[in-house]
């Protein structure tokens, strides 16, 4: 079974690539600006919702 931080990381990564070839095809922007995008929604943000995440599952918890 998948757990729930596979299944955000997968998410967040699958959004990443789709924004990162749409902004690549469809706009002007830079190819650095799109890593950026890249990187961020594909690593930054799904960290930033684990562990968000894990936060409310540890105060349940308590």
């Amino acid at each position: 079974m998948v757990s729930r931080e596979n299944t955000v990381v997968i998410g967040f990564v699958a959004a990443a690539l789709l924004l990162a070839y749409g902004g690549l095809l469809l706009t002007d922007l830079s190819s650095e600006l799109l890593i950026g995008v890249l990187i961020f929604v594909g690593t930054v943000a799904p960290m930033l919702v684990n562990n968000y995440l894990d936060r409310g599952d540890d105060a349940a918890g308590q």
